[in-house]
Formats: C-alpha cells, sequence, structure tokens
C-alpha cells in the first residue's frame, strides 16, 4: 500500500547518514582487522602527510574486482607507511599487495572507509618472494626449450651466446637522460686503454605501468635492426625494490632468456637480483659495473694479443740467434778450409820450386862434367873456341835461374790471387757488399724456381735475418705470379 505524499514524513539524508554512522560505531567501535588488499589510486599529499587511495581485491589471475573500499592514513597510518617503505625497500603505491591493519570509519560526508593504522612488513615481501618464485617456475615449466634449472643455476639460450673476442658494437637500452644512463656512457668513453666503441642508444621507460611493454618492444626493434651487435647492454639507476618489479615479470624475463644476442644487465640494485639477472647473458649490479665489464673483456683479449706477441718476438729472437751461430760456423768452417788450402798449396809450391833447384843442379853439374870431359878432349882447340862455350854455358844458366825467378814468382802472384778470391767470396765478405742470403725450408736457394709466390723465406744480411713472405715473383720473361 502506498501512503499519500502527505503522510510522507521525509527524512533529511544527514539524518539517515548519521543514523548509519551511529550504527557502525556502535557495531564496529574501535575494533580493528588485519585486510589483505591491493593498492589502487594512490596520491600522497606531503604538506598534510596523508595518503589517499583504494583497498581493493581481484580474482586470482585477473584484473575483476571483487571488493573496494577507500582508505586514508593520517598521523598514525603515515608513520606506518614510512616504516614500511624503510624496512623493506618498496615505495607504497598502486599494485602493491599488503597485510594492513584498519579499522572502519564512517563520515556522513565522505563515506565508508578504512583508516590504516599499521602495516605487516613480512608479509608483502614473503608475497613478493612468492610471486617471484613462482614466475621462476613457470618460465622453466612453459618454456623448456629454452630455459633449464641445472645444478642450482638457470640455463638459458642468452647464456649459451658467447661474446666476440672484443665487444665494440653495443645497443644500449636505457632511460634517456638518467644517471644510470650517463654513468655507462661516461665509463666507457673515459677507459683508460684508449678504447673506442660504437653504441646505438634504444631509449624506454624502465619502470611504470607500460616499462614492460616498452622493454619487450625494444628488444624487437633491436632483432628488427639485422644489425651485427656485440652485445646488448640493458640498464637503469638505483631505486626502491618496487622500481625493479618489472625485471621480476614473467613476459619480459622470458624475452631475455630467449634473446640470441648476449645480453648484460646493470640494473643498479647492489643487494638483490632480479629475474631477468638470471635469465640474462652476464648480469653487473650498475650501470658502470656494466661498461666496466665491457672493458675488462676487450682487455683480456689484448692482454692475449701482447703476451702472443712477447713469445712471437722471443722465438724469432731464438731463431735469429740459432740461424747467426750457424752462419759463423759455416764462415768459421770456410775460413779454415781456405787458410788450410793456402798452406797446402805453399808447401806444395816450395817442394816444386826445391825440386826444380835441385834437378837445375844436377843439370848444371852434369853440363859442367861434360864441359870439363870436352875440355880435355878438345884441348887442343884454340882457347877462343873454350871460352865461347864457357860464355854461352853462362848466359844459359842466367837464363835458367831468370826464368827459375819469373815462375816462382808468377806461381806465388797466382796464389796470391786466389786467396784474395777465396776471401772475397766468403759469406761474411758477401754479406759485407750488401748481398744476401736467401734460404726456404732450412736450404739456400740458388735457383727462383724453387721460390712460389706466397711461401715464407729467410733473408740473411750482414747485421740481421729476416722472415718474409713472397708477395710477387717477376720472372725474367717479364711474366709475374702474386698472391
Amino acid at each position: 500500500m502506498v501512503l499519500p505524499v502527505t503522510e510522507i514524513i521525509p527524512l533529511k539524508l544527514s539524518d539517515l547518514t548519521r543514523k548509519v554512522e551511529q550504527t557502525i560505531r556502535q557495531t564496529f567501535g574501535e575494533e580493528f582487522f588485519w585486510v589483505v588488499a591491493e593498492i589502487s589510486g594512490h596520491k600522497f599529499y606531503p604538506n598534510q602527510d596523508r595518503h589517499y587511495f583504494e583497498f581493493v581485491e581481484k580474482l586470482e589471475g585477473s584484473s575483476v574486482e571483487t571488493a573496494k573500499l577507500k582508505g586514508i592514513a593520517w598521523t598514525q597510518g603515515a608513520q606506518a607507511i614510512r616504516l614500511f617503505e624503510n624496512g623493506t625497500g618498496q615505495l607504497f603505491g598502486n599494485g602493491l599487495q599488503v597485510l594492513a591493519k584498519v579499522k572502519l570509519d564512517y563520515h556522513i560526508v565522505f563515506g565508508l572507509q578504512l583508516i590504516l593504522l599499521d602495516i605487516d612488513h613480512s608479509f608483502t615481501l614473503g608475497n613478493l618472494e612468492k610471486q617471484r618464485r613462482q614466475t621462476l617456475l613457470r618460465l622453466v615449466h612453459e618454456n623448456p626449450d629454452f630455459i633449464r634449472f641445472e645444478n642450482g643455476e638457470y640455463r638459458t639460450l642468452n647464456k649459451e651466446k658467447e661474446f666476440g673476442q672484443v665487444i665494440q658494437h653495443i645497443a644500449l637500452i636505457a632511460s634517456p637522460n638518467s644517471e644510470g644512463y650517463t654513468d655507462f656512457i661516461h665509463t666507457l668513453r673515459s677507459n683508460e686503454f684508449g678504447y673506442t666503441f660504437d653504441v646505438d642508444n634504444y631509449f624506454s621507460s624502465v619502470q611504470g605501468g607500460e616499462a614492460e611493454r616498452e622493454l619487450i618492444q625494444t628488444l624487437v626493434s633491436i632483432y628488427s635492426s639485422q644489425k651485427a651487435y656485440d652485445a646488448v647492454v640493458m640498464i637503469r639507476g638505483g631505486g626502491a625494490k618496487t622500481d625493479f618489479l618489472v625485471f621480476d615479470t614473467y613476459a619480459l624475463s622470458r624475452a631475455v632468456a630467449k634473446f640470441p644476442i648476449p645480453l648484460i644487465t646493470g640494473l643498479g640494485h647492489h643487494k638483490d637480483v632480479s629475474i631477468v639477472d638470471l635469465m640474462a647473458n652476464t648480469n653487473t649490479k650498475t650501470p658502470t659495473k656494466s661498461a666496466e665489464f665491457i672493458i675488462s673483456h676487450n682487455r683480456k683479449f689484448e692482454d692475449k694479443i701482447l703476451e702472443t706477441r712477447q713469445r712471437v718476438v722471443i722465438r724469432i729472437q731464438q731463431s735469429l740467434s740459432l740461424q747467426q751461430q750457424r752462419i759463423n760456423a759455416i764462415n768459421s768452417r770456410l775460413i779454415d778450409c781456405a787458410k788450410n788450402s793456402l798452406v797446402l798449396q805453399k808447401e806444395d809450391l816450395h817442394q816444386h820450386r826445391q825440386s826444380i833447384l835441385d834437378e837445375t843442379k844436377n843439370i848444371l853439374f852434369s853440363k859442367h862434367k861434360q864441359l870439363d870431359q870436352q875440355l880435355n878432349l878438345l884441348s887442343t882447340k884454340p882457347r877462343m873456341i873454350a871460352q865461347q862455350g864457357k860464355l854461352e854455358l853462362n848466359n844459359l844458366i842466367d837464363r835458367i835461374h831468370t826464368f827459375t825467378e819469373k815462375y816462382f814468382i808468377t806461381q806465388e802472384g797466382s796464389l796470391n790471387h786466389f786467396s784474395a778470391i777465396v776471401k772475397i767470396m766468403s759469406p761474411s765478405s758477401i754479406l759485407q757488399r750488401g748481398f744476401a742470403i736467401v734460404q726456404s725450408k732450412g736450404k739456400i736457394v740458388k735457383d727462383a724456381a724453387n721460390i712460389e709466390a706466397g711461401e715464407e723465406i729467410q733473408i740473411t744480411m750482414q747485421d740481421a735475418e729476416l722472415k718474409t713472405k713472397v708477395i710477387i715473383k717477376t720472372q725474367r720473361d717479364g711474366n709475374s705470379t702474386d698472391l
């Protein structure tokens, strides 16, 4: 039955809200409750030291809200929030799951709301760690082809990618104009070894609601560029733990684990290791450490080159010393052979000279004897004939002596000539005149036909030995062969 309007007694809205207020206060009074909820719509007014937000409950694994109440933190609640942030390293804000101590309050203007009194630190930390473990289990379970957990370590496709001997072409993922970006670039460019780097900047948000999507899209852009990067570096500066939540997300961690270019992280958190760190090839604590890792990697390669060069120099010096010893030994043997040959030649010459002298004396003695016999037989001939014969004999003796002296002088000149030739043709004399000894495969080369283009040869000069490679071989007929 509907009463006539004249019989309805109207009620002021304020009277109704006061009744509601009175009922709530009578029912709940100063009673408090521990409530599990997610923070949404958070606003902080530092001048008033007040926080306004909403407590939200959602279906598990969904964004569908099943309950919502306004929340407020006055002096006591604001103090509890500060203690919570200092104790956990988490910023109080949207998306944070908390276990909060609250009391129910109703205001006739502002309506029903929960007043925050305290926050359980351990619940939030435990909840984040629980989400982290669930994400890691999901990554391994859903991606066995490129994510495995073996011997207490996560093995990913990205970890299996090896850096080249030198890291020079770099794709850098960072927030523009951030301290992390500045620190990385400064460390890289001011390295003490003078290394130069080619860095392509891929700027992206590294925190906030859109960070996960932007970071994944950035990785796609790097891959799509088709540039031959030696490494991808993902960096950000320091901050609260909640600033790093994006690096614990499933989608970004999966993208990093599967990325085909070695990825280095320097996410600015000194104590914690994010899931992205675990999936990446190499993780460092800060952007500066990332740059130092790259410089150190290149320095190790340079050290290997310098060590190899030193070993080569030592071996070349040893080889040159051994070859010099061999040349000295050959030179000494040649000189000894030449000296022995000269001695033998001189001995033979002296013996030949003595033989000629003895033969000459015998001839002279025989001639004198014959002359005496003839003189005795021809004593009747005129003295003039005898003197003429004697004069001819003396002339003959003089010619024999003259011939003998000239013969020995000629032979001694020939011997000296051959001795000079031996000295001139010795290896040391040849090398001093600008000539060189060419050796191939440990043997002296006499014919250029035995040397081919591209072959390594050894050239011995007066004061050094050179190892070189034949670049071009030109024949006397004008034909040439090169590498």
